[in-house]
């Protein structure tokens, strides 16, 4: 396990055990924390957990072993980061990022308001823009850090993962599907859809996924704003598909989310050109933004 995957593992431990409760605090999805337990302890030969029904109930000896060992680890690993930030606490410079809209807003603004003002002597220069759109910027120099979605399918491009999740339904809590449990792609590409525009990872991805169906989708709406494609399906049989995480931001009483069968997934990556050396801010930015994400 890296570092960011024992913060995983003894969160699920302080969650009781609890992968759904785990899985929120870390923004990441049940099923990819469930796996990375399993392939964990498939590739070491160990069990870590006690399973009763399929669900995690305790740990076992060696789980409580390595618990104990994770928490000296993360606590030397956190103080060792906190002596490096304070010898570069007074780095100056300027460097441009481009963040989605969308995930500028779900994820990024704590860390932005966070970091501008512990580090008021470094400038960052937000762009704006679709992930579809950022990553051509990226290959051009034009932006330093872009934050991205998966697949970028570039060997040019180092990236590190910051938020795995999954894409959901979000519609009025009148439409007719808002009490089933899920959704499919079939009565998805049936119904009228409001979706990103092609300047967004998003469009490609679930455009593809109907493609590779070969179905067709209706889509009738395609627009850049997220809290547009969101209130497009207010007490209309408009659907639209946005990140999970959007559910903590909308109002119960007026919309549900409901999860797809085989939903496709939603990770977020910090993405920069490879090249053989970087300038200090540069580093330093990437390094707080991985810090901090993996502290989630």
């Amino acid at each position: 396990m890296d570092i960011k995957q024992l913060k995983y593992f003894v969160t699920i431990v302080d969650s009781d055990n609890n992968l759904s409760a785990a899985a929120k605090k870390i923004h990441l999805s049940q099923p990819a924390l469930s796996k990375m337990i399993k392939t964990f302890e498939e590739e070491e030969n160990v069990a870590l957990f006690v399973r009763n029904q399929g669900k995690l109930s305790s740990l076992t000896t060696v789980g409580e072993m390595f618990y104990e060992q994770a928490l000296e680890v993360i606590t030397t690993y956190e103080e060792m980061m906190k002596q490096l930030e304070a010898k570069n606490r007074f780095l100056k410079g300027t460097i441009t990022i481009g963040i989605p809209p969308l995930i500028l807003s779900l994820v990024f603004a704590s860390f932005l308001s966070k970091f501008i003002l512990e580090h008021p002597e470094i400038k960052i220069n937000i762009i704006e823009e679709g992930a579809h759109e950022l990553k051509k910027m990226l290959l051009v120099n034009e932006i330093d850090l872009a934050i991205l979605l998966q697949p970028t399918e570039l060997t040019s491009i180092e990236e590190h993962t910051l938020v795995e999740d999954e894409l959901y339904a979000f519609m009025s809590i009148n439409n007719k599907f808002a009490e089933q449990e899920f959704i499919s792609w079939e009565e998805l590409a049936k119904e009228p859809l409001a979706l990103f525009n092609d300047t967004f990872m998003i469009h490609h991805l679930v455009i593809s996924y109907f493609d590779k169906l070969n179905l067709k989708p209706t889509v009738k709406i395609q627009s850049g704003a997220w809290d547009l494609l969101l209130k497009t399906t207010f007490d209309t049989p408009f659907l639209t598909i946005l990140p999970a995480p959007v559910k903590d931001f909308i109002q119960e009483r007026d919309y549900k989310a409901v999860r797809m069968h085989h939903p496709l997934s939603w990770k977020v990556t910090v993405c920069r050109q490879k090249k053989k050396n970087y300038l200090n801010v540069e580093k330093f930015v990437l390094n707080s933004i991985l810090n901090y994400f993996s502290a989630l």
